[in-house]
């Protein structure tokens, strides 16, 4: 009967951690990928302005392919489809940024946006 009741102890307490309900987002916050509310104003232009349209680049006086402070030039680029080659480093097209690729989420991202028509939202 002891050997019983310790065995049952024992199982009842390596069993009650067994189970949580943590949300992902909030364990891993930072491999969160929001693809339900893509934007141009939300998510996509913030992604441009910290790596595409920085000093030098696609910028006005800069090297890059179109200014892309200015939302028609960039939609410009968009459209004939370099944008989406140089982001996803198709070796159709010149590989962006130059110093190391996107992050694969924030190539689906703007990838959706595309999709959903590029809109200035």
């Amino acid at each position: 009967m002891r050997t019983t009741t310790a065995f049952l102890l024992a199982l009842a307490i390596l069993g009650s951690g067994g189970c949580y309900y943590d949300n992902q987002e909030e364990l891993y916050p930072n491999n969160f990928c929001d693809t339900a509310n893509v934007t141009f104003s939300g998510t996509v232009n913030p992604i441009i302005q910290s790596k595409c349209a920085t000093p030098g680049c696609h910028v006005t006086g800069g090297s890059g392919t179109g200014n892309f402070n200015d939302f028609n030039a960039f939609s410009q680029q968009v459209a004939n489809g370099r944008v989406l080659r140089s982001i996803k480093r198709d070796p159709a097209g010149i590989p962006m940024p130059p110093s190391g690729g996107l992050r694969d989420c924030e190539v689906r991202q703007i990838e959706l946006w595309i999709a959903a028509g590029a809109a200035n939202n």
